[in-house]
């Protein structure tokens, strides 16, 4: 479970790269850290580990609180090559909020069950199961795999056929994709724990509402054309280093309710988009005909 420190109003959060040697877990790793920028990572690290090699990094996919003022932190790790001493693995696996099952795709089934019986066993000493954390498969050396058929992967390997993520580690391809699935299903499972429900309801006030902050990719950010609309056609790099606000008015979602009129807008700033919603309070005034 992410931890929350409510005297920092900082939230931690665990995220493992799961599998068998050779799947690129490692490649994976070291071109996002190389990815995000340096500002919002922390130190990659290299550990031993009861034979393996731990790899772990740290990061806040935002510059700014995202969850009623609490800062975001990230916790990324992963075991290196032939693990030998499964209880490296259960050790790594202790408290993690989301898991990323790194494979193969041109192994085909067979390893990824066994890959997946094993960290069911692991989760399971925890008292946690395959399908009760948020999940990503990630379909390594999509490029050498040919024709691949992501429902079967997806179903054998007990994850929802939304979260199967075809990539390339050794180019980059895929990859942000697939980490920015798992973390937006992490954040999403943060965001109904209860312990935050109080912050998010003291943070409303009546003229402006941050309703929802998601992690963005390239794809999710959009900026502001000539005539103030959505424009998904120009999209900046979430992990550049942009100073730029771009606002667009949500126009679709606006929305009156008696004298009050509700504003939708979506502003993308530091590779991060944020929805705000300004509450407009309208009231007529009878103006004597002699008035300035």
């Amino acid at each position: 479970m992410a931890i929350v420190n409510h005297a920092k109003r900082e939230i931690n959060a665990k995220i493992v790269f799961y599998g068998s040697a050779g799947t690129g877990k490692t490649t994976s790793l070291r071109y996002i850290y190389d990815r995000i920028k340096p500002s919002l990572r922390g130190e990659f690290k290299v550990l031993p580990a009861s034979g393996s090699s731990l790899l772990f990094f740290d990061f806040s996919p935002f510059e700014q609180p995202v969850f009623a003022g609490y800062r975001l932190r990230l916790h990324v790790y992963t075991l290196q090559g032939q693990v030998d001493n499964s209880a490296a693995w259960k050790m790594t696996l202790k408290g993690t909020d989301g898991l990323m099952i790194v494979a193969d795709a041109g192994k085909g089934i067979d390893v990824l069950q066994q890959s997946v019986v094993a960290v069911r066993d692991f989760l399971g000493a925890y008292g946690m199961g395959l399908d009760t954390i948020p999940s990503v498969l990630q379909l390594n050396k999509a490029d050498l795999a040919g024709t691949i058929n992501q429902s079967f992967f997806a179903r054998e390997a007990g994850v929802d056929e939304r979260g199967v993520s075809l990539t390339t580690a050794i180019t980059g391809e895929g990859v942000l994709e697939a980490v920015t699935t798992l973390s937006r299903m992490v954040m999403e499972r943060i965001r109904e724990r209860e312990d935050l429900a109080q912050e998010k309801s003291g943070s409303v006030d009546s003229t402006m509402v941050t309703e929802k902050t998601s992690v963005t990719t390239v794809e999710d950010v959009a900026m502001a054309d000539g005539a103030g609309n959505c424009n998904p056609e120009s999209q900046p790099d979430a992990y550049a280093d942009s100073r730029e606000v771009f606002v667009c008015v949500a126009q679709d979602l606006i929305a009156a309710d008696n004298n009050t009129i509700r504003i939708p807008l979506d502003l993308s700033w530091q590779g991060a988009r944020h929805r705000v919603v300004v509450s407009v309070a309208v009231s007529f005034e009878q103006v004597r005909p002699d008035a300035c």
